[in-house]
């Protein structure tokens, strides 16, 4: 009897095995260790960084000042939320979107946000957080003006995939 679906490469398919057992390692990895391992804290995030900037980054891209401030902002593998906090914080006109690998270290993302004040009741709140591979990006809804991604890319088992995967999320005219 033939199979009428046509069949994957091997090569594809042991990739797409690899790939899997990778991110499985990774995860279990930050779930044990989560990072970045910052101190919670009851205040507003200490400090400023450009880059968690809308204004700042925007301009150091294209050297312009952007045009709209009610901008989406993802924070693609968040880790505990340290760089998700500044996001909210120093953009208060933003929706932020953070995701993760590791189902542990978004429990940390969320406390850290509550603390502090960044987040407020589910109602009101500019940040959201889902337990999602870089690779399954996708699977968001919309599209970001502005996409942070620090410290992940290089845990890839396919970086490359992994950037393009943010590319499709990244909306005209947005900086990644």
């Amino acid at each position: 009897m033939l199979n009428s679906q046509p069949s994957q490469p091997t090569s594809e398919l042991s990739s797409q095995a690899a790939s899997q057992t990778v991110s499985a390692a990774v995860a279990k990895l930050y779930d044990t260790y989560p990072f970045p391992p910052e101190p919670l804290l009851d205040a507003p995030p200490p400090g400023f960084n450009w880059r968690w900037n809308w204004l700042a980054a925007y301009n150091f891209c294209t050297e312009q000042k952007p045009v709209k401030q009610n901008i989406r902002i993802l924070d693609a593998g968040c880790g505990t939320g340290v760089g998700t906090e500044y996001l909210v914080y120093l953009n208060p006109q933003a929706q932020v979107v953070g995701i993760d690998l590791s189902a542990g270290a978004l429990v940390l993302a969320k406390e850290r946000c509550q603390k502090s004040g960044v987040a407020a009741d589910s109602a009101t709140s500019r940040v959201e957080f889902h337990h999602l591979s870089l690779y399954d990006a996708d699977q968001l809804e919309g599209e970001f003006d502005l996409i942070n991604c620090v410290g992940v890319l290089h845990h890839l088992p396919d970086p490359i995939r992994g950037i393009q995967s943010l590319a499709k999320k990244l909306a005209p005219g947005g900086t990644d």
